[in-house]
């Protein structure tokens, strides 16, 4: 870039000189005058210099750049006298640097434009479909190059306030791809009355049509627009790779099942459906699929998720306690021998089955596990758990850990011999739990550690003795940062904070926390602590740390600032 604007300066120079030597002036100024003003240029330029830059490109430009500005104030001069003035000059200088910066951008633009206009049509159209559709249309104004090129993208993506009103404008999108496949349908609706303007027959000829990504639905209703939105046909394409329905209902699949040999995503948003086996089904047709995201509503009609897939790399699970139905059981139950990924926040399931997970690598875990009985949910913990032993990266919410803290007390919890790396949320209270969840992981090597103040419940002091293996043996890298500070849950914010009793009792936890650490880790090689300005300065970590005993010598300790 910058030897692409030296160039460009260089004929800006070049056109300027030619200009003179065209137009010579009467009243010509002596060379002494003409020395005086390229050093005082050179002055001003100095002192806007960017200390980064390369020694060599910066020599080169401010040269030419100084010819080209002394260039120009001396042919626009009258006299000597004119910028003998420092400001008057530097005001000068300033207004033909932004008429060097206007053109520079001018050419850049036209330098893009052209490029972009050298790609064949199937290539522009190919980049065209990354936008929606309206703001591929903004780019018949680029140039005659592009005027209805738009109309050849192989896809519509559409958000519509009033469905009848583009109901036309997708007809007539069609009928002139009539020839051709769509690549990707997506249409997002805000309002309930789309099944009275055809839009269940669009969706069906695009998928006649060989769409291979479909995404329907709407982003701000929370209920289903309409039960018959989404038509029989979808459970029969043979081109579908990527289906994306949120907030409608599914119509039940045809006696003849589902077959959908390509589709290897499927985002399922608070769908709702009469038929409690539609999951099910729909996975069972899908032999390639490979990432399944379910976020399920409390009248979905499925009472228990089944997810039973030998090609499924990803799954996502989410079921909030936002509403529910008083009385109901809900079910999860996760057989995929081939998962890589698998992130579950279903707090409403009180029976969770997880099994054949010999390929899982990672977990993020946020869930209270139910609305059962400690007794019941200690059950479904530890069979969670024991589903899961070959997990290497775990990530585990702090309402996850008042479960297993309020289920199983202190002692030690499941064991994960294959755990390397591990993220935790703690509140001081479950800070005393630490040591003995660690035991379960005895080759853990990166820990990081989300601290989380609850004013309402944290207790006078950190008292940690006991050391797990993994401090020992394994434990390499370990990061704290510190979260806001939060009330106890049931209670109102306060409305003031005493905020220098609060970092003070933060002072004393935390630093025993560090201390902790540094104490009993052996093989470590980096402590990364992260803590807002105001807590840091409390903490005061740089006077503390020489009075630590640091186990490993090797270690190294980096004391960070972050925003909360």
């Amino acid at each position: 870039m910058a030897q692409t604007f030296v160039s460009f300066i260089s004929s800006l120079l070049k056109m300027q000189q030619d200009y003179d030597l065209a137009h010579p002036r009467q009243n010509r100024l002596n060379d002494t005058s003409h020395q005086a003003m390229r050093t005082r240029i050179n002055v001003i330029l100095q002192r806007r210099v960017n200390p980064g830059t390369s020694s060599k490109i910066l020599q080169m430009s401010l040269s030419i750049y100084t010819d080209y500005l002394e260039s120009k104030l001396m042919n626009s001069a009258n006299s000597e006298e004119e910028y003998s003035n420092p400001r008057d000059l530097e005001v000068r200088i300033h207004y033909l640097e932004k008429e060097v910066k206007e053109q520079w951008y001018r050419l850049r633009d036209m330098r893009f434009s052209d490029r972009l206009s050298a790609l064949p049509d199937t290539l522009i159209t190919q980049i065209l479909l990354f936008l929606p559709t309206k703001d591929s249309i903004k780019t018949n104004f680029l140039s005659k190059r592009f005027k209805d090129l738009w109309l050849q993208v192989p896809g519509l993506e559409m958000h519509s306030h009033e469905p009848a009103a583009i109901q036309n404008f997708i007809a007539t999108f069609l009928h002139i791809n009539r020839g051709s496949r769509l690549q990707k349908f997506k249409i997002t609706y805000n309002g309930r009355d789309v099944c009275h303007h055809g839009s269940s027959e669009f969706i069906a000829g695009v998928i006649n049509r060989g769409v291979q990504q479909l995404d329907v639905g709407s982003s701000t209703l929370k209920r289903p627009l309409t039960n018959d939105l989404v038509p029989v046909n979808i459970y029969k394409s043979n081109t579908l790779v990527s289906l994306k329905l949120a907030n409608v209902g599914m119509q039940n699949p045809p006696e003849f099942g589902v077959s959908l040999p390509c589709l290897k995503t499927v985002h399922l948003e608070y769908i709702t459906t009469k038929d409690p086996l539609i999951v099910e089904k729909l996975i069972s047709g899908c032999p390639v699929l490979e990432d399944l995201t379910v976020f399920r509503a409390f009248d979905d009609n499925v009472p228990v998720l089944r997810v039973i897939s030998l090609s499924l790399k990803r799954f996502c699970v989410k079921f909030s306690r936002a509403r529910t139905i008083h009385g109901k059981e809900y079910a999860v139950e996760v057989d995929a021998p081939g998962l890589k990924y698998m992130n579950f926040r279903d707090d409403l399931s009180d029976k969770v089955v997880v099994k054949n997970l010999s390929s899982l690598f990672k977990v993020d875990i946020d869930t209270q596990f139910g609305t059962s009985t400690l007794q019941v949910k200690k059950a479904i913990i530890c069979d969670f758990l024991k589903g899961i032993p070959s997990v290497r990266h775990m990530i585990i919410s702090q309402p996850t850990l008042e479960v297993l803290y309020s289920c199983m007390k202190h002692g030690p919890f499941t064991k994960f011999c294959n755990l390397t790396r591990l993220e935790a949320s703690f509140c001081t209270v479950l800070l005393q739990t630490l040591p003995y969840f660690l035991q379960g992981c005895p080759k853990l090597k990166h820990l990081t550690l989300h601290l989380l103040y609850l004013k309402d419940s944290e207790p006078a002091n950190l008292e940690l003795t006991v050391v797990p293996q993994c401090l020992l043996c394994t434990l390499e890298c370990v990061e704290v940062n510190e979260v806001a500070t939060v009330e106890k849950a049931g209670k109102k914010r306060a409305r003031y904070i005493k905020r220098t009793k609060v970092s003070k009792h933060k002072k004393k936890i935390w630093t025993e926390l560090v201390r902790y650490i540094l104490e009993n880790s052996l093989v470590l090689k980096k402590l990364v602590l992260c803590f807002s300005s105001v807590t840091n300065s409390v903490l005061e970590i740089s006077e503390a740390l020489p009075t630590f005993t640091i186990r490993s010598p090797g270690c190294e300790i980096f004391n960070h600032l972050t925003s909360i």
